[in-house]
């Protein structure tokens, strides 16, 4: 009965086989004690029947891992925390702009630049280390919507019409590659931020790296009150927990001392485990 296969349903419609080491390796990745990731696992795995979708496999497992340690729960969330950023809320492309200017670059948003042939408006303009980027952002806010080769080969296009200003382009995505889309990159050289890809320069480990995480990873605060927050230029969690705490009373319509507790909690995720 053991070894009898379950089979779900992705986000993208498509049906495969239920592999629980997939849920134990993105347990890892997101810091989770081996032994805890060991036990969620288990219990995810008594939980899954045929015809479940990733979607309700995810959310259970968000709920085991609030049940242990909640910080884990909203390392877990990154992914969906960042869907919840726009577009309404706040661009994915200046949150993309504030991460790169946390790793030395300078930047600007949404340049119109004309080519040899056309105008084209730029999502980011980067510069480090004296090289140029033309950064196209693509958002997507569904996890099976993978950015594919036709974003690529037209991204590409556009930097040979601006390569008199550029050196090279870039795109950043917040979902997977294409495969095709990938070998396409390696192909010209163009750089690539996306989820899991390349692996030490992912959209993920960018973030995780300086705790660059968005407010919009808080279980404690409802989708309006993080509206507020973004509206606000509050984007990053390290800057939710170093504003003033009555000001944050004030853009959040609560307590001061429920922004202290939401706070602390916070401040948790940002400086340590």
């Amino acid at each position: 009965m053991k070894n009898k296969k379950v089979y779900i349903i992705k986000a993208s419609g498509k049906i495969e086989e239920y592999k629980p080491e997939k849920i134990y390796h993105s347990l890892i990745r997101t810091g989770v004690d081996e032994s805890i990731a060991r036990d969620i696992v288990s219990d995810v795995s008594k939980f899954v029947k045929n015809g479940m979708t990733t979607r309700h496999i995810y959310q259970h497992t968000i709920r085991l891992l609030r049940e242990r340690k909640m910080s884990y729960a909203q390392k877990y969330t990154l992914r969906e925390a960042i869907m919840r950023l726009g577009p309404e809320g706040y661009p994915f492309e200046h949150y993309f702009a504030k991460i790169l200017e946390d790793y030395g670059y300078t930047v600007k948003t949404n340049r119109v630049i004309r080519g040899k042939c056309v105008s084209h408006e730029i999502d980011i303009v980067a510069v480090k280390d004296g090289k140029r980027y033309l950064i196209e952002c693509k958002y997507h806010n569904n996890f099976g919507t993978k950015t594919d080769v036709k974003v690529a080969l037209y991204v590409y296009a556009r930097f040979l019409d601006l390569e008199e200003y550029f050196d090279r382009a870039w795109i950043a995505t917040n979902t997977k590659l294409s495969l095709d889309a990938i070998d396409y990159a390696k192909c010209v050289n163009m750089k690539v931020t996306a989820w899991h890809y390349p692996y030490n320069e992912s959209l993920e480990k960018l973030i995780e790296r300086k705790k660059l995480y968005p407010v919009t990873i808080l279980f404690d605060l409802n989708d309006e009150m993080k509206l507020r927050l973004l509206k606000s230029g509050i984007v990053f969690l390290r800057e939710f927990v170093n504003t003033d705490h009555k000001l944050l009373s004030l853009i959040l319509g609560i307590s001061p001392r429920e922004v202290r507790q939401i706070v602390g909690r916070a401040r948790y995720l940002v400086e340590g485990y």
